[in-house]
């Protein structure tokens, strides 16, 4: 027998290569599980009617949804836009104040989600949170829809 050694790469040694991979696996899980709990964060907000959020829910951020039925003003102006949400359920209405974007479908009659604060009976929105329902999707499969519908 010789008193060779044999030759070994000069790469990392098998055990560093099972750490290596265990402190990537490590990285990859924590970032996986920050992006699921950023994702889901925002859905803890209650999602309330009209009804709803003038009961119980007073300086706490909600989202609120319903129609409106009467608007004033301009989002982009200063003061802001100021319109009026019915609940979906009951005939109860709320006075918005909104700045900011406005969705091209906004119009009195749509069903819309926005985010904000009701306080002194006015609700505050966030500024562009404003979202319009699409109304197809929302429409009872009993009643179709005419033309006249979708202006």
């Amino acid at each position: 027998m010789s008193d060779v050694t044999p030759a070994t790469p000069d790469g990392p040694k098998p055990g560093i290569r099972h750490v290596r991979l265990v402190i990537a696996l490590a990285i990859a899980s924590l970032l996986g599980t920050f992006a699921v709990y950023t994702a889901f964060a925002d859905s803890s907000m209650p999602v309330l009617g009209v009804a709803q959020a003038s009961t119980g829910y007073e300086g706490q951020k909600v989202r609120l949804e319903g129609k409106v039925t009467e608007t004033t003003g301009d989002a982009a102006d200063p003061r802001g836009m100021r319109f009026t949400l019915q609940d979906n359920v009951h005939s109860a209405t709320m006075p918005v104040e909104y700045r900011g974007a406005v969705p091209d479908a906004y119009r009195v009659g749509r069903a819309i989600v926005i985010d904000g604060t009701y306080e002194n009976g006015v609700f505050t929105a966030v500024p562009d949170t404003l979202v319009t329902k699409c109304p197809s999707k929302y429409q009872d499969k009993a009643t179709p829809s005419t033309s006249s519908d979708l202006s």
